[in-house]
């Protein structure tokens, strides 16, 4: 798209938004307007629509514990990084197995309520109420949170949160804003008999004790927040506007003049454009957010450890980075992101030649064919040059590549989840900073995302053993082993380290990048 159609595009956007008139950009001093390549569909907790629906629901939803945004722009935030919110404190007690935690008093939602243990209890209770929640299948789970019971009021403010055994992400799962806790005394007025947990309220609405609540919701078009008058916390802006606004270049014009705070996902070839703009900086902060080449086991061929070593051999990080990254982001050279473990074996140097030997040696001297599904939503719409460049690296060393673009991003995404492709692109960006986490949520052969097929009983072993040990070098030595296993098998081909890239204008401070990958949208406010 040109300049001048990207341009047309985004007035048009904002005339259909109403432009500045309806209180957006660095016109209004009390309003934040974000553009994001799309926007939620509802704002049910419980069920799953979509990265952006977690993201916006960091508005709403008061957890008990928050991530620390106070640490250096250098530093990743990790699960260490946590300080209370609606807690007051907590205490782990004898054993790791289960934590006092003290409720902050007074505090209340946007419908003058006040959060009791009473809203804990049933918070967790609908959580647990879809087995395939977010929370009860993936999020909770992993750190052995007990599904029988996991938390019990001792009093009005204070409650016992319960594992079933010991964990390095009980606490920092308490800060992810699916986790967050709702306000059961107006939630309940909606039940009915056929809707017991409101769900098609919940849809709709918000109910929590977040810096915000949810004003109006125009599925997958616009999102807008306004204050919870209530709060405990500190916050800058009044109402919050988030609008979809799908195509790049339309963001970035927005964004470099200045009918819009900040963008989402800016693209890839524009971040100069945005740095070199009067009204605008490009946020980089470390993240975990890795692209990769993903292969199927479904694939007699790319089952075999062998195969997936030479693929690693032959792809040219470097030159993906500089042709495709434009220098914004890091070759990936080891089984998991380098911002999670620092001492890591390297799977992924770049020798066509060790890669031709490696194919020789299982079997395929001549090479084979294979395919490799994209879709511009993920990674990017830089999707196909990165396949022509994959393709082109793979055919260094005889290994033909049919390429095969799947334009619709619901389509693509049922096919991953379906295990449909024998290769394609994705993202790997977990949603808690934690090595344990990770190891299980993409490479255990029964985690829901698991979408390889990788299945190994050494390394299923091993992941299960680091999320049920404490902190401490018998549970480093066990990752020492897993990523060793991970080394030797490569399950993943990963292709690139990607920072945090906000587009943000030279009038908003605060932001740091979330583990979650949303924003701290109390923290933010107008120079």
């Amino acid at each position: 798209m040109g300049v001048a159609t990207a341009t047309l595009t985004a007035a048009a956007l904002l005339a259909a938004c109403g432009g500045n008139d309806s209180g957006g950009g660095s016109g209004s001093d009390t309003t934040l307007t974000v553009a994001w390549s799309s926007t939620p569909t509802q704002m049910d907790p419980n069920e799953f629509t979509g990265l952006t629906w977690v993201y916006a629901l960091d508005a709403a939803m008061g957890t008990l514990l928050e991530y620390d945004t106070t640490v250096s722009e250098d530093e990743l935030v990790g699960t260490d990084d946590i300080v209370p919110a609606l807690a007051e404190s907590w205490e782990e007690d004898e054993g790791g197995t289960s934590y006092t935690i003290t409720l902050r008093k007074g505090v209340e939602s946007p419908y003058g309520n006040e959060m009791t243990a009473d809203d804990v209890v049933y918070s967790f209770e609908r959580m647990y109420s879809n087995p395939a929640s977010l929370q009860a299948a993936i999020l909770l789970k992993t750190a052995n949170v007990d599904p029988e019971k996991p938390v019990e009021k001792i009093d009005d403010y204070t409650i016992r949160y319960n594992l079933t055994a010991p964990s390095a992400l009980a606490m920092s799962v308490l800060a992810y804003p699916l986790v967050g806790i709702l306000d059961s005394t107006e939630v309940e007025k909606h039940a009915t008999d056929a809707d017991p947990w409101a769900a098609e309220w919940l849809a709709k609405n918000t109910a929590s004790f977040g810096a915000y609540q949810l004003e109006s919701l125009d599925p997958g078009t616009e999102v807008r927040f306004t204050a919870n008058e209530n709060y405990y916390g500190e916050r800058s802006f009044d109402d919050i506007v988030i609008r979809a606004v799908p195509e790049g270049s339309s963001r970035v014009q927005l964004l470099a003049s200045g009918e819009v705070d900040m963008i989402s996902e800016p693209p890839i070839d524009q971040l100069d454009t945005i740095n070199d703009s009067d009204n605008a900086v490009v946020s980089q902060m470390p993240d975990t957010n890795r692209h990769n080449f993903t292969v199927s086991e479904k694939s007699k061929v790319l089952a075999d450890p062998l195969v997936r070593q030479a693929l690693n051999y032959a792809i040219n990080r470097q030159g993906i980075v500089d042709s495709i990254y434009h220098g914004y982001a890091e070759p990936a050279t080891n089984p998991v992101a380098s911002s999670l473990w620092e001492d890591q074996p390297t799977v992924a140097e770049h020798d066509p030649e060790r890669a031709k030997d490696l194919l020789a040696e299982a079997g395929y001297a001549d090479g084979f064919t294979m395919q490799l599904a994209y879709n511009s939503e993920r990674p990017g719409p830089f999707a196909e040059n990165l396949a022509r460049l994959i393709q082109s690296d793979l055919a260094e060393v005889g290994i033909e590549v049919e390429t095969q673009a799947v334009p619709s991003n619901t389509d693509f995404e049922a096919g991953v989840a379906e295990q449909k492709y024998e290769a394609y692109l994705y993202t790997e960006r977990p949603a808690l900073p934690e090595i344990g986490y990770t190891l299980f949520l993409y490479l255990h052969s029964e985690s829901a995302l698991n979408s390889s097929g990788y299945d190994n009983p050494e390394f299923d072993k091993l992941a299960e053993q680091v999320l049920v040990t404490p902190a401490g070098e018998e549970r480093q030595g066990i990752i020492g082993d897993a990523l060793d296993v991970l080394a030797e098998n490569n399950p993943l081909v990963s292709l690139v380290e990607i920072p945090d890239l906000v587009g943000i204008a030279e009038s908003i401070e605060g932001y740091h990048a979330l583990p979650t990958g949303g924003w701290a949208f109390q923290d933010l406010s107008r120079k």
